[in-house]
């Protein structure tokens, strides 16, 4: 998403857009990757929910199927963010693997097993810790509504790393987001 500040954005006014438009070329394609890794995760999220098998099925897929609806959420959001900015999100799906963070969502082989999806969806959770807290740093003190976002989408994903430690019984020390 390239920031293009100096067209008119019915989004945000003129003075909205010159606070953040110091940072806007930045700020945006830190945007873009964050929308890019929220729809692999999204898709994904609802694939391994229509696959899972196993005695914990019922749970993981209502927990998955509720990653999915808000990862998309999350997409919206920071689709919206930058058009704010002047930025439009990339125009073909293709073009989101070439700004997407290098993992953000690995599927396991055997997508029907409930307990290695988990330990994916966690692996997940913390490349998302990494993706939004360059986002907050990215922002800085100059772009106060992305960094608010990120700040959000941050404590999500830390709150969804705790519940699946939780859930999994361990803190998987070897899947760190990377």
């Amino acid at each position: 998403m390239a920031a293009t500040t100096d067209r008119y954005n019915p989004a945000m006014g003129r003075l909205g857009r010159s606070l953040g438009a110091a940072t806007a070329g930045a700020v945006c394609a830190a945007l873009t990757r964050a929308l890019a890794d929220e729809w692999f995760a999204h898709y994904n999220y609802w694939l391994a929910s229509q696959a899972v098998r196993g005695h914990w099925s019922p749970g993981v897929v209502e927990l998955l199927a509720a990653k999915s609806a808000r990862a998309l959420s999350r997409a919206d959001g920071l689709s919206r963010r930058a058009r704010e900015l002047g930025a439009e999100p990339p125009a073909k799906l293709a073009d989101l693997l070439d700004r997407a963070s290098d993992k953000p969502f690995k599927l396991p082989r055997s997508i029907d097993d409930p307990r290695a999806i988990l330990r994916a969806v966690l692996d997940a959770e913390r490349t998302s810790i990494r993706t939004y807290a360059a986002l907050v740093s990215r922002a800085g003190e100059r772009d106060v509504l992305t960094r608010r976002l990120a700040e959000d989408y941050l404590g999500e994903a830390v709150a969804g790393e705790q519940q699946l430690e939780r859930l999994l019984g361990e803190d998987a020390p070897g899947l760190d987001g990377r």
